[in-house]
């Protein structure tokens, strides 16, 4: 729930003016900058005390990704938007990217949808962790590079640049980690053959219920 509500929090900093007009733009930079490391410390102290205590569930394996999603995209909308080049003239990370994260965060949510009918929860792959990782990193390098930018006053570039090229490996990240999805649920687009019309257990056909009722949803991908 953290993360959750952690997403309008930041929009709320990031494009507020609550402080000082002469240190308004270091304290809105500092505690969006905060905020991000507090909801990835979140999603990793989650992660650890679920495992650890056994408190892992469906609902959180469902949840935490859209949580992560919701965040991490409402982060990177934001480096896109003209707020973010106050003084700089261009966004900090070029809409596009972060499009084509929005795409395949939002493939997996497909996947993940295909697979629910399927009776299987579709759990966080190591890629989607790889991805992960990667791009709460560049959030936070690029937080840093444009705090440090108010601080001392250094050229434009300092700031755009490097999110570009640090964005550019998350884009990589991303798309191997979605092509990674597809291939391992790719199963679950399409009905099982047990499904197919006049078959025992298709749906509609008697002893249909029974049998799914009877199979606890099984837990892959």
């Amino acid at each position: 729930m953290f993360r959750l509500v952690s997403a309008p929090v930041f929009l709320l900093l990031f494009f507020g003016s609550f402080f000082n007009p002469a240190h308004d733009e270091r304290l809105r930079l500092g505690l969006c900058l905060l905020l991000v490391l507090a909801s990835e410390a979140s999603d990793i102290l989650d992660g650890y005390f679920a495992r650890k205590y056994g408190q892992v569930s469906d609902f959180g394996r469902l949840m935490d990704p859209y949580a992560d999603s919701a965040f991490r995209l409402t982060v990177l909308f934001s480096f896109s938007s003209r707020v973010a080049a106050r003084e700089i003239g261009n966004p900090w990370v070029p809409l596009w990217m972060v499009v084509v994260l929005f795409y395949r965060d939002l493939l997996t949510s497909v996947l993940r949808t295909f697979a629910i009918r399927r009776g299987v929860v579709v759990a966080a792959r190591a890629s989607g962790k790889i991805k992960a990782i990667v791009e709460a990193v560049a959030m936070v390098a690029i937080l840093v590079i444009a705090l440090r930018h108010e601080i001392r006053g250094l050229p434009a570039d300092m700031v755009r640049r490097p999110a570009y090229w640090m964005m550019l490996v998350v884009l990589v990240v991303a798309v191997w980690s979605g092509i990674d999805y597809f291939w391992a649920c790719r199963k679950h687009m399409v009905p099982p053959e047990a499904e197919a019309p006049g078959e025992s257990g298709a749906p509609g056909s008697p002893g249909a219920s029974a049998d799914r009722s009877a199979e606890p949803p099984k837990l892959s991908c």
